[in-house]
C-alpha cells in the first residue's frame, strides 16, 4: 500500500475500477490510476508524464502499424488492379485480332456477294434478252397472247416476226390489265421493234418496254427523272445493258 493517509470511505470501488480498466492500453486507464494515489503532486509529475509519454508512444506505433497495414492493402488491391488491367488488355488485344479477321471475312464476303449476284443479273439479263412487254393492253376473257401480240406489232410496223410465246405477267392490279409478255424468237425483230414502238403507238394507250431484271429496273428508275429533264433539254438517252447510254452507245454520267 503506499505511503500517506489511508484511503478514504469510496476509495477502494474507485481503485477496484481502475484496476479493472489499467489493463486496456490507453492514456486514461494510467491517467486514472496515479490520479487516484495520494501522494504529493511533486512526485507525480513525472510519473504523469511518463504515463503520458509511454501512451502517445504506444499510440504512435499503433497509428504507424495501422497506415501500414492499409498501406499494404492498399498496394495489394493496386497490384490486384494491374494484373486485371493486363488481363483484359491482353484479352482485347485478342479480341481486336479476332474483329479484324472477322471484318476482313465480312468484306470478302461482301464481295463475293456483289460479284455473284452480278454474275447472276447478267445471266438473267441473257435469259430476256429477246423479250419485251406490252403495258396497257385490255384484257379480254379466253384472249389468245399471241394472236394480241401480232397484232400490236402490226401496229409497229414489224410484221411476220416469229412469237415463240405470249402470255400475261405479273401481279392482279385491281384497275390495271397486267403486263403481256412476249418472247421473239430473234434478237433483230426485237431491236426493230424496240426503234419503232414510241413513234408508232403514240396515240395509243399501250405502249412497249424492255424486259428488264429487277436490279436493272431498280437502275433504271434511279435516274428516270434526270433523264426526263435532259429530254426536254433535247438530250436523248437509252437504258441499255443495265445502264443509261447516250447515243453513241457509252453509259451517260449523272451529275
Amino acid at each position: 500500500m503506499p505511503k500517506g493517509k489511508p484511503p478514504k470511505e469510496g476509495s477502494v470501488s474507485k481503485t477496484t475500477s481502475a484496476s479493472r480498466t489499467a489493463s486496456q492500453p490507453g492514456l486514461r486507464s494510467n491517467l486514472t490510476h496515479y490520479l487516484l494515489r495520494d501522494e504529493p503532486e511533486a512526485d507525480m509529475e513525472p510519473d504523469i508524464a511518463k504515463c503520458v509519454n509511454t501512451a502517445i508512444d504506444r499510440l504512435r506505433k499503433t497509428f504507424v502499424k495501422e497506415i501500414n497495414s492499409l498501406q499494404d492493402d492498399f498496394n495489394k488491391a493496386i497490384d490486384d488492379l494491374r494484373q486485371s488491367v493486363m488481363e483484359l488488355a491482353e484479352q482485347n488485344s485478342s479480341l481486336k485480332e479476332r474483329c479484324d479477321v472477322l471484318e476482313q471475312r465480312v468484306t470478302t464476303l461482301e464481295h463475293d456477294k456483289t460479284s455473284h449476284n452480278s454474275l447472276i443479273n447478267k445471266q438473267e439479263r441473257f435469259t430476256r434478252r429477246n423479250n419485251i412487254r406490252i403495258v396497257g393492253v385490255k384484257t379480254t376473257e379466253g384472249e389468245d397472247g399471241i394472236q394480241l401480240a401480232t397484232m400490236v406489232l402490226d401496229e409497229v410496223g414489224v410484221q411476220s416476226c416469229k412469237i415463240e410465246r405470249a402470255h400475261r405477267d405479273g401481279k392482279t392490279v385491281s384497275g390495271r390489265d397486267r403486263h403481256l409478255l412476249v418472247k421473239l424468237s430473234f434478237y433483230q425483230d426485237k431491236v426493230s421493234i424496240m426503234k419503232n414502238a414510241r413513234r408508232a403507238l403514240a396515240t395509243k394507250d399501250y405502249y412497249i418496254v424492255d424486259d428488264l431484271t429487277q436490279i436493272d429496273l431498280k437502275e433504271k428508275r434511279k435516274w428516270m427523272k434526270q433523264v426526263q429533264e435532259l429530254y426536254h433539254n433535247d438530250v436523248k438517252l437509252r437504258f441499255s445493258g443495265g445502264l443509261w447510254r447516250s447515243k453513241s452507245g457509252k453509259p451517260y454520267k449523272f451529275e
